[in-house]
C-alpha cells in the first residue's frame, strides 16, 4: 500500500482512523510515509483519560507537533482538580500550540486569575474556552483575556467568582463572542447582564441558570437570535465543528 498508493489517498484512508488513537500510533510507528500522514490527526485533538497520559503528552509536545494541536480538552482527565503541576504542565503546551482553538479547563479547581493569565498567553487565535467549576477565576482573568484572546467565540464560566464588571468586558471587548454560559455565577446582577445583552451585537446566547441575583423580569432584546436568556438544557456543551470530533 505504502508504494502503489499516493499521499491523498492514503490521508483520506488515515482520516477515518482520527478517532482510533490506538492505530494512529501504530500508523505513526510503522514507516516514514505513513508517519508524515498520521502525525497531524493524532495531534489535533489528543485524548486524555488519565493525569498520566496527560503528562506524557506534554513532556513529549515539541514545537514541530504543537504546531497540529487545535483542541485540548480535560474534561475527562481525574484527578485534575488536585494537582500541583496543573499549571506548568499546561504553560509547557501553550507555548507550542500557537494555533489551538479550544481550551477546556472544567474543574481545574486550583487555576487562579494569575496562572491564567500565563497559559492563555501564546493563544491568540483561541476560540473556546471553558472555565466550569474553577472557583478561584474572576473579573482579573476577563480582563486578561480581553488582551490575549480578543477573539473567543464561546465562554463558559460556570460557577465562577465574576461580577458585573467582567460582564461590561464581555461585552465590549471580545468582537467575535457569540455564546456565554455562567450558569451559578452568584455576583452577577441582572444590570450586568442588560449590558451583556445590549452592548455585545455578536451574542447569540447566554445561559444564567441558578443566577441567583439576576432578579426581576428579565427578557433578552430581540435584537438576539436566539431569544431565550435561561438555557435549561444539561448538554450546554457543545462541540462548533462536527468534523472536529478526533483522537489523538
Amino acid at each position: 500500500m505504502d508504494t502503489l498508493l499516493p499521499y491523498e489517498t492514503l490521508t483520506e484512508i488515515i482520516s477515518y482512523l482520527k478517532s482510533d488513537q490506538a492505530t494512529l500510533v501504530q500508523l505513526n510507528q510503522s514507516c516514514k510515509k505513513l508517519y508524515d500522514l498520521a502525525v497531524p490527526f493524532l495531534y489535533k485533538s489528543p485524548q486524555f483519560t488519565t493525569f498520566t497520559s496527560f503528562e506524557s503528552f506534554a513532556n513529549s509536545l515539541s514545537r514541530t507537533n504543537g504546531t497540529f494541536v487545535r483542541r485540548i480538552d480535560l474534561h475527562m482527565v481525574p484527578h485534575r482538580w488536585d494537582s500541583s503541576k496543573i499549571t506548568s504542565l499546561l504553560k509547557s503546551i501553550t507555548e507550542k500550540t500557537l494555533d489551538l482553538e479550544m481550551l477546556n479547563l472544567d474543574l481545574c479547581s486550583q487555576l487562579t486569575n494569575k496562572a491564567l493569565k500565563k497559559i492563555t498567553f501564546p493563544l491568540r487565535d483561541l476560540r473556546i474556552l471553558s472555565l466550569d467549576q474553577c472557583k478561584l477565576i474572576g473579573d482579573e482573568a476577563i480582563e486578561t483575556l480581553a488582551v490575549q484572546c480578543p477573539y473567543l467565540q464561546e465562554i463558559y464560566l460556570g460557577s465562577t467568582h465574576i461580577t458585573d464588571k467582567a460582564l461590561q468586558l464581555l461585552a465590549t471587548k471580545f468582537i467575535l463572542l457569540t455564546h456565554v454560559f455562567m450558569p451559578g455565577c452568584e455576583h452577577i446582577s441582572e444590570q450586568g447582564v442588560s449590558v451583556l445583552t445590549t452592548e455585545c451585537k455578536t451574542l447569540v446566547h447566554i445561559d444564567i441558570r441558578d443566577c441567583y441575583n439576576v432578579v426581576g423580569n428579565f427578557e433578552i432584546p430581540n435584537t438576539l437570535q436566539n431569544t431565550d436568556a435561561l438555557n435549561t438544557s444539561d448538554d450546554a456543551w457543545e462541540d462548533t465543528d462536527d468534523d472536529d470530533d478526533d483522537g489523538n
